[in-house]
């Protein structure tokens, strides 16, 4: 499978691609994984765009002399260097240019994100990009190549390729409204979710809208209390800026912008979100309870250890008061390349294939109400995946963070009942689902294409 424009982005959900440069860059130069063909490929352009323009000056610095610390720092978002110190970056730079010259042979992306797959005479990489607003990166990748997929035939092979998965991964086929899975691949215990909670946090505001306690057009202010961690944008705004509750939303759902979510939680109310919880038909809201922000998430996963401790053998009680020790702003990522999964710790969100649902349903139940006149539009602003014309509407949530990765579409078609695809994928270390991430979704669009066919 290619990956779609579309899919770029959401993968990125809470996973903060920044990482990569110091967690995995390392790991890819200390032991080349395969080695190159001894036919070279053929080159492929790269193309002026942000993303491309950065990507080709990497190219351009591991294939020549290295340029001037003066010129990474210009290259690089800031938050890089909280990682790994320049001169750290320019070694790995170093380690690579050691193995060229690196010809790029294949390429895909958006303006802001793309994949690069580069071949040396000794070793190929996948190098990943992406870049914020100002077009200086925030992340940067380098990976085991990512081989072609076979797409399954049918629902057997299907099913055999998800058990024979390096990784604990599940899949469901959900007929909206029914109360039994039309089919249901792997395990149907929770699991963690990622960004795919947010679905709940936009249950609460539309009910918030709907009960007057809240409007579309409302002022959302951003500060130190709210300001978390990529993916989205709005955590580059100066404290004090402000934004509309409706345009928080759109981001929290297109470009699951983390620091939205937060002021939209702040906004309703953390027990309101928990409330949307129990509503939407979450079978185990206590799981989820107290409900993390995504800031809070971030504190627990990469700064403090101990408030980590405790929240996984802690009661309620106890993880409310963990959640009061956590100082405003954001942590600090200079231990990023040593995080491990949280959500063995209970350091995330769960829900189970009917919990995320039901949780669509209800969305789109909403959607009859005059507060949830933008649902539709909202839910449909990123589809994350391209299905083909077989599907007139299609709604998504993704979600990612450290050994995470989940997806939710809400599809309709002509003459057929809409339908809700989840697909739920965890791993115990850090790296597996980074570089197994085109298998996960690909399995949703097989599905997609067998449901199509029928």
């Amino acid at each position: 499978m290619k990956i779609s424009p579309q899919t770029l982005r959401p993968l990125r959900s809470l996973s903060v691609a920044l990482l990569a440069a110091a967690a995995l860059v390392m790991t890819a130069c200390a032991s080349p994984a395969e080695s190159a063909s001894e036919e070279p490929s053929e080159r492929v352009a790269i193309p002026s765009n942000p993303v491309g323009t950065q990507a080709s000056w990497v190219l351009t610095e591991i294939n020549g002399a290295p340029s001037e610390q003066a010129d990474f720092e210009d290259r690089f978002d800031p938050i890089m260097f909280e990682q790994m110190a320049v001169s750290d970056l320019q070694q790995v730079f170093e380690q690579l240019r050691a193995a060229a010259p690196w010809t790029p042979i294949a390429y895909e992306g958006t303006e802001t994100q793309a994949r690069v797959t580069i071949e040396s005479p000794q070793v190929t990489y996948d190098m990943s990009v992406s870049v914020g607003d100002d077009g200086s990166m925030n992340g940067l990748f380098f990976g085991e190549p990512q081989g072609p997929r076979t797409p399954a035939a049918s629902w057997d092979e299907l099913e055999s390729q998800i058990a024979d998965a390096p990784y604990e991964v599940s899949l469901q086929v959900t007929e909206a409204g029914a109360g039994e899975p039309v089919r249901l691949m792997g395990e149907s215990s929770s699991s963690p979710i990622g960004s795919v909670f947010k679905l709940w946090v936009l249950g609460a505001v539309v009910d918030a809208i709907d009960a007057g306690t809240l409007a579309w057009d409302d002022a959302l202010t951003i500060d130190a209390e709210v300001r978390s961690l990529p993916s989205g944008e709005l955590q580059n705004l100066p404290d004090g800026s402000t934004v509309t509750v409706l345009e928080a939303a759109q981001k929290m759902i297109a470009i699951s912008d983390n620091t939205g979510t937060d002021a939209l939680i702040r906004a309703v109310g953390r027990d309101a979100v928990e409330a949307a919880l129990v509503d939407m038909g979450h079978e185990s809201p206590a799981v989820n309870t107290p409900f993390l922000t995504t800031r809070e998430m971030f504190w627990m996963l990469f700064d403090d250890a101990a408030l980590r401790e405790r929240w996984a053998t802690g009661d309620q009680a106890a993880r409310e008061a963990v959640l009061a020790e956590i100082p405003a702003g954001v942590p600090s990522l200079a231990n990023a390349a040593e995080v491990q999964p949280g959500w063995p710790d209970g350091v995330d969100w769960f829900a189970t294939h009917d919990d995320i649902a039901r949780a669509h349903v209800a969305l789109q139940e909403k959607v009859q109400s005059p507060a949830g006149e933008p649902l539709r539009d909202l839910l449909s602003a990123n589809p994350g995946l391209s299905f083909g014309d077989e599907w007139t509407y299609v709604a998504f949530k993704g979600g990612s963070s450290v050994g995470v990765l989940a997806g939710s579409w809400y599809l309709e078609r002509d003459g057929g009942e809409p339908i809700v695809l989840t697909v739920l994928a965890r791993a115990d270390d850090a790296q597996t689902l980074t570089t197994n991430q085109t298998a996960v979704f690909g399995f949703i669009e097989d599905a997609a294409a067998l449901i199509a066919g029928e």
